[in-house]
């Protein structure tokens, strides 16, 4: 077996070819539970830090410099497109998003605006350039958007939700007009995706975290379509695409058939399952419970060695979370993860 740089055991994990190890990185490895994160963000609001490009890029180092994961995540949010195609977005410290006017009519989607991603989010090109003179040329960097069910969900709930109702409500009464804010999205995000490639992300994830609250017919028939579209835009920028379901144990044959090269699942999942059923054609990342981490150290490294050990067998695997790191993490599980995966 060959030595890897962590960018190429990232890329060629995405690809399905053979590594010495699972590439290992987190979802929201940028955050909070991290002391130099709290530090930095003290008087800044959280859409001022993704805007802030030195800002930015100094939070997605932060975890790289303590645990030496082999992938950085660029620092930022789901909802900067919305923000860009007009509509007010901010964040609410125990509330989460809230995004004003929602998103209901006909007249509502005619308001918003496609945008030049380069001049309304370059600040995003620019801190993912930062991050890689940083990093330099050893380690990957991870792009991302929301999935167009998710960050659709925001604009017409405006804010998060237990059942979408208004989504949903859309969806099933409203398909053509459902039909067109999704349309809508894709138009924006393939462009938006294409940004980060051009500042040098090398591989890119939509992030479906609503994905599962829709039975598998229902996604095939109103929302594959402009899945299947985002993720051929992305997969023409010539870097692995990861398409993050959360919830999703049903619907994994429609999300391989939207044609991405990874499919992250949550530890819902049970991998021989998964990998029985669509192993063929993806790879894996993903399926850690995120709440094993308030575990004690010795307990994490267990569960970490469960469950790359429940890979071994997949054509692919790339190590992570099952959704993202939760607030007040104890930092001494995270490096128990980290050094128990990483190890030679």
């Amino acid at each position: 077996m060959p030595s890897f740089t962590s960018r190429e055991r990232m890329i060629a994990a995405c690809r399905r070819e053979p590594v010495d190890r699972p590439p290992a990185w987190m979802m929201r490895q940028a955050g909070r539970y991290l002391p130099e994160y709290r530090a930095e963000r003290d008087g800044k609001s959280f859409l001022e830090m993704c805007r802030t490009p030195s800002i930015a890029a100094e939070i997605t180092c932060q975890p790289i410099r303590r645990f030496g994961m082999d992938v950085a995540v660029i620092f930022s949010d789901i909802l900067v497109p919305p923000a860009a195609m007009g509509l007010d977005v901010s964040f609410h410290e125990g509330v989460g998003p809230k995004i004003t006017p929602t998103v209901r009519t006909d007249e509502d989607i005619d308001a918003l605006r496609d945008f030049d991603p380069a001049k309304e989010t370059g600040f995003l090109g620019e801190a993912i350039r930062m991050v890689r003179q940083e990093i330099g040329e050893e380690r990957a960097i991870v792009g991302f958007c929301g999935a167009p069910l998710t960050t659709a969900s925001y604009m017409i709930e405006g804010a998060s939700s237990k059942d979408y109702k208004n989504t949903k409500a859309m969806m099933y009464g409203e398909p053509e007009r459902f039909g067109r804010l999704i349309t809508r999205m894709v138009d924006n995000l393939i462009p938006y995706l294409a940004m980060q490639v051009d500042a040098g992300v090398d591989c890119l994830q939509i992030f479906d975290s609503w994905g599962g609250t829709l039975d598998a017919a229902t996604y095939r028939r109103m929302l594959l379509p402009e899945m299947k579209r985002l993720v051929a835009g992305a997969k023409a920028t010539g870097v692995p695409v990861i398409l993050y379901l959360n919830g999703g144990n049903h619907l994994l044959e429609v999300m391989a058939d939207a044609g991405a090269d990874v499919l992250g699942i949550d530890w819902r999942v049970d991998p021989k399952d998964a990998i029985a059923r669509v192993g063929d054609r993806v790879a894996f990342q993903g399926n850690m419970d995120p709440c094993v981490l308030f575990a004690p150290p010795e307990a994490v490294v267990r569960e970490t060695q469960r469950v790359v050990e429940n890979f071994k067998d997949a054509s692919g695997y790339i190590f992570n979370l099952g959704s993202g790191i939760l607030p007040k993490t104890p930092v001494e599980s995270v490096e128990a993860m980290f050094a128990e995966v990483l190890r030679d």
